[in-house]
């Protein structure tokens, strides 16, 4: 397994909400470099908008992988979602994420599917906001396919989301959607909250996990709580998962104190 830490593009705009490394991307990869990860996992908004050359060159330049583009922010700051009722913003929402994908292509990365695939609206009958979700994804699985790009499902806690929230229901919608490029992605923060046993959460996902996000039980750096990832990793290694590891945390009490401490901390059990 290697470790990856993320990192915001420029489209996202500085915000403390935001679970990656922000500011001048130069500065963020060489300093990924110095502490020791081996990856960049990309966070955006706007994806069309981000230019994929200086990352290839920031890519070299310091001997660091881009696994992943993280399409977080495209709900978190524009609140765009697949299950919206209004046709634009939903059409929005897929440029967004097809746009994820042909920059992931470059890079041999994967993207992931959060809270962008929307959820139910209050007060309103659920069926027509599941149907458009599924049907979302379905199709940014599909077109992630034909680009040869992995589409990793990430199950979201209760609280920041109210569709797909445990594993088993990650599990459950890979096998719905039915395309190969649908993964399925694991987060330690969001198992805590609402897996009833995330250790049994990760056997039962065997064979279906392509990404794992790394972050403690409060959304901060490894090791600051309660969560015990030696045993989290022990699992994986169990189940034969050999992929990336990524770092994606709320960065306090600041950027370089959040990127230090984690590999800190997860270096000794990895």
């Amino acid at each position: 397994m290697r470790l990856c830490y993320q990192v915001a593009t420029p489209d996202v705009r500085p915000a403390p909400g935001v679970t990656a490394y922000q500011g001048d991307l130069e500065n963020a990869f060489a300093r990924l470099k110095e502490e020791g990860y081996e990856g960049a996992e990309l966070m955006v908004c706007d994806p069309a908008k981000v230019d994929a050359a200086q990352i290839e060159r920031l890519s070299a330049r310091y001997g660091l992988a881009v696994p992943m583009v993280c399409t977080g922010e495209v709900f978190g700051q524009d609140g765009l979602t697949f299950s919206d009722p209004d046709e634009e913003r939903r059409a929005e929402a897929l440029r967004r994420v097809k746009a994820a994908a042909d920059l992931a292509a470059r890079f041999g990365a994967q993207i992931n599917i959060g809270r962008v695939r929307g959820g139910y609206g209050f007060g309103l009958p659920g069926a027509p906001f599941r149907q458009r979700s599924v049907a979302g994804m379905r199709e940014a699985a599909l077109y992630a396919q034909s680009v040869g790009v992995k589409m990793a499902l990430e199950p979201v806690n209760s609280i920041a989301c109210n569709f797909i929230n445990t594993t088993r229901e990650g599990i459950d919608m890979v096998r719905e959607i039915g395309v190969p490029s649908c993964t399925l992605m694991l987060d330690s923060n969001h198992m805590f909250i609402d897996d009833m046993d995330m250790l049994q959460s990760v056997y039962d996902a065997k064979g279906l996990v392509s990404y794992v996000h790394l972050v403690d039980s409060n959304r901060l750096y490894p090791g600051n709580r309660k969560l015990d990832f030696g045993a989290f990793l022990a699992a994986l290694r169990d189940t034969g998962y050999d992929g990336w590891l990524s770092v994606e945390v709320f960065q306090r009490p600041d950027q370089d104190t959040a990127l230090h401490r984690s590999i800190a901390y997860l270096r000794p059990l990895l």
